[in-house]
């Protein structure tokens, strides 16, 4: 089972993720940006865009480790990405629902405000390319790709606890 957390940039993913992970037995927690981060890195501009997302080899190969996870592991993966382009959500997400694994996709929402506030809170980071991304990421996860939402608008890290509490993260 797949649990991938979606949502703008500083909205919370992680701090979820990280949450759910020591809540859930079993659980295995799987960050497909930093395999972007690395490909980045290690190839010149021309091959990997400045979005790495816009790279077709990491599309590839996120679908690829993931199924690869769901299938051979027994662990609830947990995802903390954030897919805002549509058509990478069906080339991704998409393909492996229609692969048959078991995926709970939400999208964790807040107002600009709160995110940029968040955004500027964090430590050792540079946040201007997702502040760039900002208004597009959310107009595309309350437009585009809308589907199970979370209200992470202002809500503490004990509220999400108490929250997650209520979801039913066992393998079926």
């Amino acid at each position: 089972m797949i649990i991938w957390l979606n949502g703008p940039f500083g909205v919370g993913k992680t701090t979820l993720a990280n949450i759910l992970h020591k809540r859930i037995e079993n659980s295995y927690l799987y960050d497909p940006e930093l395999l972007g981060d690395f490909l980045q890195h290690q190839l010149p501009q021309t091959v990997c865009p400045e979005d790495f997302q816009d790279y077709s080899v990491w599309r590839q190969s996120t679908y690829k480790i993931l199924f690869d996870l769901a299938t051979k592991t027994d662990k609830i993966i947990i995802i903390p990405m954030t897919i805002y382009k549509k058509e990478y959500y069906q080339e991704i997400i998409q393909r492996l629902i229609e692969d048959k694994i078991l995926l709970e996709h939400y999208i964790l929402l807040a107002d600009k405000t709160t995110i940029v506030e968040r955004l500027d809170n964090r430590v050792n980071e540079d946040n201007i390319w997702a502040k760039r991304h900002l208004d597009v990421c959310l107009y595309s996860m309350k437009i585009k790709i809308r589907l199970g939402d979370v209200d992470a608008d202002r809500t503490e890290v004990h509220q999400i606890k108490s929250t997650t509490s209520d979801f039913d993260f066992r393998r079926v």
